[in-house]
């Protein structure tokens, strides 16, 4: 028997990337309404494609299941494609409006796979990122003990006023 696709494809981003519970009212029916919104964090690249802060709204969200408190997954149907969209600015930074008086937006549409991918991606290229600046903090804090000046510095041990 072949591989059956799992039906969801689960995307984990921190919580400060997900509004949950956004009401609206609803233009036919006037009742109000609720709806998720993701923002993708800076960095996000797609197929070359640079989706930073690029929306969708998921139908659901929940706690995460293995990244504690601060995260949020994200369950997209793994065979349905995702429309991520950006209001186009101009430049001073105000909505484009079209003809109809509606935002102008940019529309990316992907697979949730993507969407996953350069998410985890785009982490792990933070978290080194975090860690090179951490290796160098640490260089640099091991020098000053040794009592040799920083790199790029005229300063002495003397001139530190600890």
């Amino acid at each position: 028997m072949g591989q059956e696709t799992p039906k969801n494809t689960y995307v984990t981003l921190h919580k400060n990337f997900v509004r949950t519970d956004i009401e609206y009212t609803d233009r036919t029916t006037g009742e109000i309404k609720k709806f998720n919104s993701v923002t993708l964090p800076k960095g996000t690249v797609i197929d070359g494609h640079d989706v930073s802060y690029y929306q969708f709204s998921p139908l659901f969200v929940n706690d995460s299941r293995y990244r504690g408190e601060d995260y949020r997954d994200i369950p997209l149907l793994t065979q349905r494609e995702v429309w991520l969209r950006k209001s186009i600015l101009d430049e001073d930074g105000k909505p484009v409006v079209g003809e109809d008086g509606a935002e102008l937006r940019d529309v990316v549409k992907v697979m949730p796979a993507q969407i996953r991918d350069a998410v985890e991606r785009n982490r792990a290229e933070y978290l080194e990122s975090l860690a090179q600046r951490a290796k160098g903090a640490r260089e640099g804090s091991e020098r000053l003990n040794r009592g040799a000046a920083p790199k790029n510095s005229r300063m002495s041990r003397e001139d530190i006023p600890f």
